[in-house]
């Protein structure tokens, strides 16, 4: 018995050197997080406050963005740069009530890898519809590289949520 027990103890003692915890944990430090997460935010407050001058210092002179809110020609959706997209938006938002555009941050999953971060969002945007508005939750992958000692948007990638119809509001 005494030797099922120390064969017992031997397996037990291997099992257990031979178990390692894998750390997946990004790269980057605390301040790095901290500092994406800071730009996401402003992302949606700039936006909602159609302070376009402040939105465009979030991203790199060659940022591009790539989503619905621009026209649509009849090969889809392209990537565009960020300027053209943010003036497009101003445009199609000029003299309407700030009530008729918002965007909320429901949910955020960050992942960084050295200089680049990527953030999935979950935003709920509401947009103006043909004297209305919809209320709708979107998509929304960013990507953000550091350079320097900044981090701003390198690319953002937008899309309307498929899991029910917009909301319209009178």
């Amino acid at each position: 018995m005494s030797r099922l027990r120390g064969s017992l103890l031997w397996l037990g003692l291997l099992a257990l050197a031979s178990c390692r915890i894998e750390d997946h944990t990004p790269t980057g430090t605390r301040r790095d997080e901290e500092a994406v997460q800071s730009i996401v935010t402003r992302y949606a407050r700039t936006l909602s406050d159609r302070d376009w001058g402040a939105a465009r210092r979030l991203f790199w002179p060659d940022a591009t963005y790539s989503g619905p809110m621009l026209p649509m020609d009849g090969d889809g959706h392209q990537a565009v740069p960020i300027d053209l997209a943010l003036g497009v938006l101003a445009r199609r938002l000029e003299g309407l009530d700030p009530a008729r555009f918002d965007i909320r941050i429901l949910r955020a999953d960050y992942r960084q890898e050295g200089d680049l971060a990527a953030v999935w969002l979950l935003t709920r945007r509401v947009l103006p519809v043909a004297g209305s508005v919809a209320e709708r939750e979107w998509y929304e992958h960013m990507v953000l590289r550091h350079i320097g000692d900044e981090w701003r948007i390198l690319s953002l990638a937008a899309t309307p949520s498929r899991r029910g119809p917009p909301h319209a509001e009178p």
